[in-house]
């Protein structure tokens, strides 16, 4: 059956959400703040969901995906997620949409211990940022509607977006390397979010990673190898912690619903996923 789907926030993500979906066939609406070139089976319109309603969009829809990504702006957090997060689910109201699905972060969780977590694990999240995205959670998991999944995702990366230039310099890597990153391939994301519109029961969280967290020294070192240097010549000096969280990130709820990573670990991704 052909899936009728709006998509708010086609960009690096939604974009290729939207390219996906028409490959298989269903009718698709991207909504983002510029201009996007024509593409078979995808109808690009430009809005801003924050604003208010985008009135190209049909009445009658089968999904709503929202992946907004924030705005430049000292408060873009806050001035995005929420509203977005409104605006997602007055139209799956109206359109009669039987499933939402939205793109978080796994930074709600705001661990720095290295340890575990998953989507049971109590929320953390430092700063503004991470705020807004709690809110924009809360919001779809109360709004009263089945059908809801929010997707925590991890570093984001993929073709036009590589990660390998953080990891090259040894010497600055904070906490000599021994912090946990976790990643996630564009692609997987993509049939993450497109396997979560067939979702139609009670509100659900799952985390999206590759599942093979790595120490920041291990990528750099690996990196070094392939790159035909020696690995054990590098030096890790910086002492201080990570600005980022260090944890990693469990991914067995999602791969209970029978998801599998093209790219199960950055070796892979980096390999040739980029």
């Amino acid at each position: 059956m052909r899936r009728r789907v709006a998509i708010l926030g086609a960009g690096y993500v939604g974009g290729a959400v939207a390219t996906a979906l028409a490959s298989r066939g269903d009718l698709v609406w991207a909504v983002r703040r510029r201009d996007h070139p024509p593409e078979p089976g995808v109808t690009w319109l430009r809005g801003d969901v924050t604003a208010g309603a985008v009135a190209e969009l049909p009445a009658s829809l089968d999904a709503v995906v929202l992946a907004v990504a924030p705005s430049s702006a000292l408060d873009g957090y806050d001035r995005v997620y929420p509203p977005a997060a409104r605006a997602a689910v007055t139209l799956a109201e109206a359109s009669g949409a039987r499933a939402l699905v939205y793109t978080s972060s796994t930074g709600v969780y705001g661990e720095r211990d290295g340890g575990w977590v998953d989507e049971t694990t109590v929320l953390r999240g430092e700063g503004p940022g991470n705020r807004a995205l709690i809110e924009a959670e809360q919001l779809l998991l109360t709004s009263g509607r089945s059908g809801v999944t929010v997707l925590r995702v991890a570093g984001i990366y993929g073709p036009g977006r590589d990660p390998r230039a953080r990891f090259e310099f040894a010497a600055q890597l904070a906490m000599r390397g021994e912090y946990w990153v976790n990643l996630a391939h564009r692609a997987d994301i993509v049939t993450a979010i497109v396997g979560a519109l067939d979702h139609h029961g009670p509100p659900r969280v799952l985390n999206v990673a590759d599942g093979a967290p790595a120490q920041a020294a291990d990528i750099a070192r690996w990196l070094a190898t392939s790159a035909g240097r020696d690995a054990d010549a590098l030096t890790f000096e910086v002492e201080g912690a990570p600005a980022r969280s260090n944890q990693r990130i469990a991914t067995a709820a999602l791969r209970a619903t029978g998801w599998r990573p093209d790219y199960p670990s950055f070796r892979e991704g980096f390999g040739h996923g980029l």
